[in-house]
């Protein structure tokens, strides 16, 4: 089985560009969520504009790698569908 890596930018502390190659495909940011609110890492799909991203999961704030395996794993999914592949 190959090494994957995820291919994280840092734009600004606390918030990363998430790619597969040059396509960027999601949002990783540090957000305070829950009651009482708390450091959480907030994972939406990748659009220009805020409205149009897509909820994809909170993480604890110490688990990028987490957040980084499920956006590759939904993106794969939502990827191979449309392609028709299994």
């Amino acid at each position: 089985m190959r090494y994957w890596q995820p291919k994280l930018r840092s734009v600004r502390r606390g918030e990363w560009i998430m790619f597969d190659d040059t396509i960027r495909i999601a949002i990783i940011r540090e957000v305070e969520a829950g009651t009482p609110a708390e450091p959480m890492l907030l994972a939406e799909t990748w659009a220009a504009e805020p409205a149009e991203r897509c909820f994809i999961g909170y993480f604890p704030v110490d688990r990028l790698r987490l957040a980084a395996d499920v956006v590759w794993t939904e993106y794969r999914r939502e990827t191979e569908g449309a392609s028709g592949g299994a």
